[in-house]
């Protein structure tokens, strides 16, 4: 009878696209070296640098990780997609080839959903740094319920690559909708909102996120324009008063010019 290996509880998926091998060695690091050490780290890598492909191969000595390519460009969303599917884990961990997870992340965020067993999805806080890993600034998410539900209305209530959601949302058949070229996390927030699965943020900063350059630039006209569209698309009769009015104010940031939003955008950021 053969051997069947125990099943992880945290599979971590990762999305990797030609980052320099020495900004995703530190990603894939900081979940190499994290406190909770029950993990799968699944790397979907579309790289066609020579050198993130080998700096990624170098950690397939690591029986926790295993990467997966394709010879054609599979797509951000795509690709997380078949990183969901592939998920053996009880909780799947969102994260980025170029961010660092602080050391107890995992941890953190595990203990939160067996203590929250109402909430599906969770995410954190984060500090965000620059090319050199220098904290340039901070980025704190709403844990009240109201607040929550207030920033829910026109921006992103969870910070994607911080998000730990359970296996259950994926049995259930929610993946990311892949005609969504940004703004693909907010969709399926709201889809998941919509379906009666709760979210929620930790007051704890569970990651460093990398900007390079400007900040606000993160935020293009497109990403607005995705944004009112998942709002469209999730428009729930059962919240009528939420939707009508998440629906008009994300219209407002597609015609509002981009001055406006980069100055509204950059004081959400508290400065270092």
């Amino acid at each position: 009878m053969p051997l069947t290996m125990p099943l992880p509880v945290v599979s971590v998926v990762m999305a990797t696209f030609n980052e320099s091998a020495e900004i995703i060695k530190k990603a894939i690091d900081s979940i190499i070296s994290q406190t909770f050490a029950d993990f799968e780290l699944i790397i979907i890598d579309d790289s066609t640098n020579p050198e993130t492909r080998l700096a990624i191969d170098f950690y397939l000595t690591d029986s926790r990780v295993r990467v997966i390519r394709d010879k054609k460009r599979i797509g951000f969303a795509k690709g997380l997609n078949i990183g969901f599917s592939q998920a053996k884990g009880q909780f799947i961990a969102r994260m980025d080839g170029d961010d660092i997870a602080l050391k107890n992340r995992l941890e953190l965020q595990v203990n939160y959903l067996i203590k929250h067993p109402d909430i599906s999805v969770v995410g954190g806080s984060m500090y965000i740094i620059n090319e050199a890993d220098k904290i340039v600034s901070s980025r704190k998410y709403p844990t009240s319920k109201w607040l929550f539900r207030l920033l829910s209305t026109y921006r992103t209530p969870l910070a994607h690559p911080t998000v730990m959601l359970r296996q259950e949302c994926v049995d259930k058949g929610f993946f990311y909708d892949e005609s969504f070229f940004r703004a693909e996390d907010l969709e399926l927030w709201l889809r998941l909102k919509k379906n009666g699965f709760k979210l929620a943020n930790m007051k704890d900063f569970l990651l460093k996120y990398r900007v390079c350059g400007d900040l606000a630039q993160k935020r293009t006209n497109d990403h607005w324009i995705f944004n009112h569209k998942a709002r469209l698309k999730n428009f729930s009769i059962k919240d009528p008063f939420f939707s009508v009015i998440s629906v008009i104010i994300s219209f407002m940031y597609t015609i509002m010019p981009s001055g406006i939003i980069r100055t509204i955008y950059l004081r959400e950021n508290k400065k270092k």
